[in-house]
């Protein structure tokens, strides 16, 4: 080990500095050979088919939205995201938060390198050394282990599949404990307090005129309690425009009043083929959610079992359209409840999620057969291996590019497709 050339600092394309060191060698070695190292490195070898399958589902169930009627109207608001949203780096990616998404992503990068090295040296494939990548020179966004290249192609192809296999089969494991023990820690919230709470204020609104704020729980209409405000607010009040409401609100832990709301003119129901109106009633300027919904986004929620689509969904900074209202923890519903754990829950529930999320998207992506990442070259092993040795290298080599090609044109497909239906067909 002490030929091979070693350079602490190596600069990549200018902003990426590879810091390696030899200090961690020692700790992969005690894990490579402690008892359990094999039998998890088959394990891990088990979930990577799993993990691609799980991405592969999740992208066909992603196409066939795209041929569905409605994705045209629905394209619109998914480039109004940007095209930001398909990079997963925390600070380019505009809806994944620097902090938890930075700290989410570098232990992922860490476990998912760590595991490559720990299962190489239980079946003796020599580590060289391991190392952090740092954008900038400073923000850790990465890590590596580097492995003899020339032991991987001469070890038996079982070896060398485990060792490809055990970096997206532990994010895999990492972000399946971190979903369940969010689904735990989300079950501890409860209702601040019994009401309708205000999801979001239009600007120059009656309400936003009265200082009615996003997070507001009201109690109380004119001394009535109330749970719902579609009940007295929707389009079946008997209220006037020019009337005014009175408040109880709770809000950070206090009640307080705010009275003479008056209600304007008007909301309306248009018959968009007629231009016909057919109901109006008296605006207030506020959304809400009902106490109940209030109730039943928790238990939802943490029922892993009710809608397992949301956890990749519904991220906690999207709080618009369908994932309005169904994470407790985001920042639009937090103010809405309350835990036994305290305030240490909201920071708690953001960094599980995104561990999960980020984790569940490294085993994802590096488990498709896209060479030359993990799953590319576990693909190409598993060709290899199959064929028995009656395949040349450039069948597999071809078998190998044409898998890539594939998986890369329907990824590819799936990012441009709402782009195509609003810049191309105008949708």
């Amino acid at each position: 080990m002490g030929s091979d050339e070693f350079k602490r600092f190596e600069l990549q394309s200018g902003v990426l500095l590879m810091v390696r060191t030899r200090r961690f060698l020692s700790v992969m070695d005690r894990m490579g050979k402690s008892k359990i190292s094999r039998p998890v490195g088959w394990l891990l070898l088990y979930l990577m088919p799993v993990s691609a399958a799980i991405g592969l589902y999740l992208y066909f169930m992603v196409f066939q939205g795209i041929l569905s009627p409605g994705f045209a109207q629905a394209s619109r608001g998914i480039v109004g995201l940007g095209p930001l949203i398909n990079l997963g780096i925390p600070g380019l990616n505009p809806y994944i938060p620097i902090l938890y998404g930075w700290v989410a992503l570098v232990v992922g990068m860490v476990v998912h390198e760590g595991a490559h090295g720990v299962i190489a040296r239980s079946h003796g494939l020599r580590v060289k050394n391991s190392g952090l990548i740092l954008l900038f020179f400073v923000i850790p966004i990465g890590a590596f282990v580097d492995i003899d290249e020339t032991e991987v192609r001469q070890a038996r192809k079982r070896h060398a599949a485990k060792m490809l296999a055990a970096g997206a089969g532990t994010n895999l494991v990492l972000a399946v404990v971190c979903l369940v023990v969010l689904a735990l820690v989300v079950g501890s919230m409860t209702p601040v307090a019994i009401g309708a709470g205000i999801t979001g204020v239009s600007k120059e609104s009656p309400a936003y005129n009265r200082g009615i704020l996003p997070g507001d729980i009201v109690l109380a209409v004119n001394g009535t309690a109330v749970t719902d405000l579609s009940t007295i607010l929707g389009v079946n009040t008997s209220l006037k425009a020019g009337q005014s409401l009175d408040f109880t609100i709770y809000r950070s832990g206090h009640v307080i009043q705010i009275d003479n709301v008056t209600l304007v003119c008007c909301n309306q129901l248009v018959n968009t083929t007629t231009n016909r109106v057919l109901a109006e009633w008296p605006y207030i300027g506020v959304s809400s959610v009902s106490a109940s919904s209030i109730r039943s986004a928790v238990s939802a929620y943490s029922d892993l079992f009710n809608n397992p689509f949301v956890y990749i969904a519904c991220i906690p900074t999207l709080d618009v359209g369908r994932c309005q209202g169904v994470v407790p923890f985001s920042s639009g519903d937090s103010a809405f409840y309350t835990s036994p754990i305290g305030a240490a829950v909201l920071p708690l529930a953001n960094q599980l999620y995104w561990l999960f999320f980020i984790n569940i998207n490294l085993a994802i992506f590096n488990s498709l057969p896209i060479y030359p990442l993990d799953g590319g070259q576990g693909f190409r092993v598993g060709v290899e291996a199959l064929g028995r040795g009656k395949l040349s290298e450039k069948t597999v080599g071809r078998v190998t590019v044409a898998a890539t090609l594939t998986v890369l044109g329907f990824l590819i497909a799936i990012i441009a497709a709402p782009y195509f239906f609003v810049y191309v067909l105008g949708a």
